[in-house]
Formats: structure tokens, sequence, C-alpha cells
């Protein structure tokens, strides 16, 4: 794995400063802050905002890392060593990314996005490579719209609430092969469970030629269809997703829905899962580790596709789970109480799993959008 440094490109607040970093994402494991005893600290006022700073350097650090499939190749830089602008309406992000030219960019989105002060039914990041766009601070929505990412690679979305997309292709985000090197992170994205089930359609999902991909620290709830990848059971392209510290709540299905190629489901948290969360599927390969699985049904099975998929399980916590077999009857693998695994399969990266014990603090701590503020670049 090649280990890739977000380079200080960028004009960061005081707090960012203190993190020690750039605030941009490096490859590699990420280091997990440890909890300083009492009778460690010293008693000084400067060592302790010393040992503060430190905190805080290593907080960023973890939360500024990419892990998985997204530091493979050359790594996920997205806009580093390029221009900044800051769009504070749907035609200036309109406008920001169809003059992106060939030069890293990163787009601050500022305040709420929606079809008011938008000229596109969804924002298209085609045919570009080396470009980021975060939400600033704690309030950046994409209200209604979302973003597609096509033909495109070294992308990174993060820190954006998206919200009920009901224009374009109505996912939240979507991917679109050929594509890859692409980093999801720190965003909350919903739809509700009270409109109909096809209203909407995914909150995040991919198709065709997609590789290197990492899903991360993302809050996904009130949905029907979740996250699929692979559109058919002929869309055969090898994807590699890593979906990692993933917050999935009060949702149907599809958590995900995969076929073919591989994925790793590493330190996720289900809750409230109505009908399955992990769906292997058309020979997908799937490891699912460090996970907590809470008032979930079907919690890891293979329904509904013409070949059965494949799971690899190590170190989840399982609370309240139950099965059910498909609502058409066409059952092809599980459920089964035993929660047995079909295949061995580690993915191809170094990585460091919290245990499975661990991930439910630590998810809902820090999945989400507004969550890691300090540690981001501003405009």
């Amino acid at each position: 794995m090649k280990a890739v440094t977000f380079t200080s490109i960028l004009a960061l607040t005081a707090t960012l400063s203190a993190c020690g970093s750039s605030g941009g994402p490096t490859g590699g494991n990420p280091t997990y802050p440890e909890s300083s005893s009492s009778s460690n600290t010293p008693s000084s006022s400067t060592a302790s905002e010393s040992s503060s700073s430190s905190s805080v350097a290593s907080h960023c650090d973890t939360m500024n890392t990419v892990v998985g499939f997204a530091s493979l190749g050359a790594g996920t830089t997205g806009g580093a060593g390029g221009n900044t602008i800051t769009a504070t309406s749907g035609t200036e992000l309109a406008a920001a990314l169809s003059a992106k030219g060939s030069s890293p960019l990163t787009i601050f989105v500022d305040g709420i996005i929606n079809a008011d002060n938008s000229s596109v039914e969804r924002f298209d990041v085609k045919e570009m490579s080396d470009l980021s766009i975060i939400g600033v601070g704690s309030s950046a929505m994409l209200d209604g719209i979302g973003i597609k990412v096509y033909k495109s690679d070294n992308i990174i979305i993060r820190n954006l609430t998206i919200r009920r997309v009901d224009t374009g292709e109505k996912d939240g985000i979507s991917l679109e092969g050929p594509a890859n090197n692409i980093w999801i992170d720190h965003n909350e994205i919903y739809n509700d469970l009270n409109s109909d089930k096809d209203y909407y359609d995914e909150l995040v999902s991919g198709k065709r030629d997609i590789d290197n991909v990492t899903i991360s620290y993302n809050y996904l709830h009130d949905s029907w269809k979740t996250s699929l990848w692979g559109s058919s059971d002929e869309d055969n392209s090898h994807r590699r997703i890593t979906f990692y510290a993933n917050f999935w709540e009060n949702a149907s299905s599809r958590m995900p829905l995969f076929r073919f190629g591989e994925a790793h489901i590493l330190n996720n948290y289900y809750k409230d899962v109505s009908s399955t969360a992990v769906n292997s599927r058309m020979g997908a390969t799937i490891r699912v580790e460090g996970t907590v699985f809470e008032n979930v049904q079907n919690p890891v099975v293979s329904f509904y596709s013409a070949e059965v998929g494949y799971w690899d399980l190590a170190d989840n916590v399982y609370d309240n789970i139950s099965w059910s077999n498909p609502a058409d009857g066409d059952l092809i693998a599980g459920p089964g109480a035993d929660l047995s695994a079909t295949i061995s399969y580690t993915p191809s990266y170094s990585y460091t799993a919290l245990a499975g014990s661990e991930t439910k603090s630590h998810v809902t701590a820090y999945a989400g959008s507004g969550k890691i503020n300090e540690c981001l670049p501003t405009p």
C-alpha cells in the first residue's frame, strides 16, 4: 500500500493548526488516541496544553486517514495542491464544477443548497480528476439534490448533509464507472420511510467499473433502498469497496446490496434494520469485521440473485437479530442462526480494526457531518 499525504495547501484555522496536520487525508492505518490516567498527567498548565494539543493531533490524524481500498494505487488526495472556491448556492456549485479544468480544486459548500438556488437537477462530477467537495462547519447541506461521479478519479466528498433527493436520479451520492479512488467520508445522508419505497432511490451507490472506493464515517438512515453496488446481475465489474465506521440506522435493506467484486465492512454499526443488512450476491466476496448488528433482521445473507455471494465473518456483535425468508420465497443462501463464514477473505491492504465491542461507541461519536470540524480544512 502506498501512503499518500495531503500536503499543506490551505490556510487553516488556529484550531486546525492545533491538530498538527493539514486536515486532509493520508493513506494507512489510523492510530486511535488513548486516554491518559490522572497519575501520568503533568501538573503545569504548559504541559497540560501540550498534552491536549497532542490528543487533538492524534484524533485528527485518525479522522484524516483514508482507510481501505481508496488508499491503494496513487491514493486519494482530492483537490490537494490546487485552488479553492466557496459555493453558497447550487448555481455557484454547478458553475465551479463546470469550470474545474485540469488543475486540482477544492470546493467548499457553505450553507443550504436546494432547488430554489440551483439551475441543475444534480451536481455532475464528470470526466474530471483531483477534486474535493467539503462542507463548511455543521450546516452545509444539499437539500433535495444529489451528486453523481462519472468517468472521474481521485475525488473526495466530506462533511455534507444530503437529504431527500427527489430530482435527477434520486440518489444522494452515486458513482458510475469508469471511476476510481473515491473517498466519501463523514457525511449524513437520509430520505424518509413515510414515502413510497420507490419514491427515493439510494443514499450512496455505484455501478459498472468502479474501483478503490472507501465509504467511511457516514450516518446513513431512514431509507428504503440504501446502498446498491451493481445495478443488475449482469453488471459484473470487479468493484472493490471499503465500508468503514458507518452508522446505518432505521432502514429497510441494501446495506449494502453488493454484486461481484470485493467489499470490506469494517467496524460498522447497524441499528433497526427491517429487511436485510448485508446482501452478498453474484459471487461477491465480503469480509464483515468488528461490526455491530442491533435489532437487525437478516444481518448477512444472499437473497434474490441467480448466484450466491460469499462472506467472511470476524469479531462481530449480534444483539437481538432475527431471520426471515425473502418476501417472494426465492431464498438463495441463509439465513442461519450459526452465522458461519462461507469463504475466507482478507482485503489487499493493511488496516487496524477496532474490537467489535468498541465499535458502537466509536461510530456513534464520530459518524456523520459536523463531527470533525476541527480536523477539516476551511475556506
